[in-house]
This record gives structure tokens, C-alpha cells and sequence, in this order.
């Protein structure tokens, strides 16, 4: 598909009010044809002149426990919380280097 049949296939567009809490309506139609129910979550822009919706991804909720012990190997030794920090902070440098170059 090109970019102007894409274009003209999303290119619907309906007046809606903003509410006195800052709110607005999606369309019914949109909200059906993207599949949106309530909680739907969303990243708004601004862009040029417009404010943008861009529907936010989905990550399955996880619990804490469920990453424990994922970078544990067998011999590993555990980082004190200063070797930790200085091991962040030259990581840290080493980046802000790399943009200066």
C-alpha cells in the first residue's frame, strides 16, 4: 500500500468537544475499528502544530519474582554496591564520550 492510499484510508475525521476536565471523546467508529476499550492507554505528542495519539504498547504485567536470578551464573561473583556504582559510572562516561567524538 502506498503512502497516499494509506493515507486517505486513515484519514477520517470528526469535530469532538473538550471537556471542562480536559477530556474528549474518540469517535465510536475508531474506537471499533482499532479495537480500543476503556483503559487503553495512549502516548500523546506534540507535533508541529498537532497533538497526536499514539496507542501505547502492551506489556504483560510481571511480578518481581519473576526476573529473580535471571543474570545469576554459576562462579559469579556479586558486585558490591560500590563496585556497582563505579562500574555505572564508567559505562556512563564512556557514552558521554562517544557523543563528544
Amino acid at each position: 500500500m502506498s503512502y497516499f492510499q494509506a493515507y486517505h484510508v486513515v484519514s477520517t475525521m470528526e469535530t469532538v468537544k473538550l471537556s471542562s476536565k480536559g477530556q474528549i471523546v474518540i469517535p465510536k467508529e475508531i474506537r471499533e475499528a482499532q479495537q480500543l476499550a476503556a483503559g487503553s492507554e495512549f502516548f500523546v505528542t506534540y507535533v508541529q502544530g498537532e497533538i497526536r495519539l499514539t496507542l501505547a504498547p502492551v506489556f504483560p504485567k510481571t511480578k518481581v519474582e519473576d526476573g529473580l536470578g535471571m543474570l545469576a551464573r554459576k562462579g559469579r561473583r556479586r558486585l558490591s554496591d560500590d563496585e556497582t556504582r563505579r562500574a555505572i559510572g564508567g559505562m556512563l562516561k564512556e557514552r558521554d564520550e562517544a557523543t563528544k567524538r
